[in-house]
């Protein structure tokens, strides 16, 4: 933490196709005409940033501009993408953006980018403002359901944009009972060339929603807070109890995905010197692979992160926390009911 106000990002994600480029410019300029110093991050796959380009071909005058191509912003760029918000953070007042617009690629899971602001790097010096997913009305309505990603990135929306709805108004009607019917408590609204009607939400603003109990929200409050659920273990876990309380429905709520990083309870030191092991629940399916030590020799800080809508943080809490087996005389933390 520097002491300075926090930069604030916004997501914009959606489907390939959805018109989240379009949508992308005409934030930027809004942001321009308001006298704020905004920048953006493109990522795409492919050698050429085409998005890159469109943005580039009537874009105003930015605080700054990047863009990664031939990767993910949520798995393999995930390391520039900190390296790039890291540099914006260092650059001096007056200078430095205000704004960041991060415009994914349709294939990447914005699960995986919530946990940005808890980069050592970044620590204090950003903050999630939102997550504005774009879906047009001209993909196959059944793709909410069958398309665990376009699932994922609807459930996590603070504010969802329903892209081209003039071309087919009977699919944006469609579209619009489905969305609201599957995540009646995010905020709708129908565009036409990437321009929302007057009066619509603010992206910047976030979830309006009140935050679901258990949370504490922070000074500004980060959209992030109301979606993933961190805690760091102390002792071993119970690898029976971490997959049972994982695959199991929970009983509030939608988990997105989890992930984490444990010793598990019983399991000898590998051959490689770590004990270390990588969880990932995706798609109902757990999936645990060894984790070898860090480059320096040391190993990874244990710690769950859980990830959802409408979860009962408290709850979580403590049920991660009785995953632990702390060994002969030692004691586990207590999570306090307050």
């Amino acid at each position: 933490m520097d002491g300075r106000t926090p930069l604030d990002i916004l997501i914009v994600t959606g489907p390939l196709g959805a018109g989240k480029t379009t949508v992308v410019n005409r934030l930027l300029k809004a942001e321009v005409a308001a006298g704020r110093r905004v920048a953006v991050l493109i990522n795409e796959f492919g050698a050429i940033s085409v998005d890159g380009t469109l943005v580039d071909a009537e874009r105003p005058e930015l605080a700054g501009v990047e863009n990664l191509v031939n990767g993910c912003v949520c798995c393999s760029l995930r390391d520039d993408v900190v390296a790039t918000l890291r540099a914006w953070c260092d650059q001096p007042e007056g200078q430095r953006p205000e704004r960041v617009v991060l415009e994914t690629t349709g294939l990447a899971d914005p699960t995986d980018l919530l946990d940005l602001e808890h980069e050592a790097a970044l620590e204090g010096r950003l903050r999630l403002a939102g997550l504005l997913t774009v879906i047009s009305c001209l993909t196959p309505v059944d793709h909410l359901k069958t398309k665990p990603l376009l699932h994922r990135q609807t459930a996590l929306a603070s504010l969802v944009h329903l892209s081209k709805a003039d071309l087919d108004p009977s699919a944006a009607v469609a579209w619009e009972g489905e969305v609201r019917s599957a995540f009646r408590h995010i905020p709708l609204v129908l565009t036409r060339h990437g321009i929302a009607p007057d009066g619509s939400p603010d992206p910047w603003l976030g979830d309006v929603r009140p935050l679901p109990e258990g949370w504490a929200a922070s000074s500004p409050t980060s959209f992030s807070e109301a979606r993933a659920l961190s805690l760091a273990w102390d002792h071993p876990v119970d690898p029976a109890a971490l997959e049972a309380l994982l695959l199991a429905p929970p009983a509030q709520g939608e988990v997105l995905r989890a992930k984490g990083v444990c010793v598990f309870a019983g399991w000898a030191l590998r051959n490689d010197g770590s004990d270390r092991w990588a969880f990932q629940l995706a798609d109902g399916r757990l999936e645990i692979s060894p984790l070898p030590l860090l480059g320096d020799g040391s190993a990874a800080a244990c710690a769950a992160v859980v990830i959802g809508t409408g979860l009962d943080a408290l709850h979580w809490k403590k049920a991660l926390r009785s995953l632990e087996r702390p060994e002969a005389g030692q004691r586990r933390k207590v999570i306090l009911d307050r």
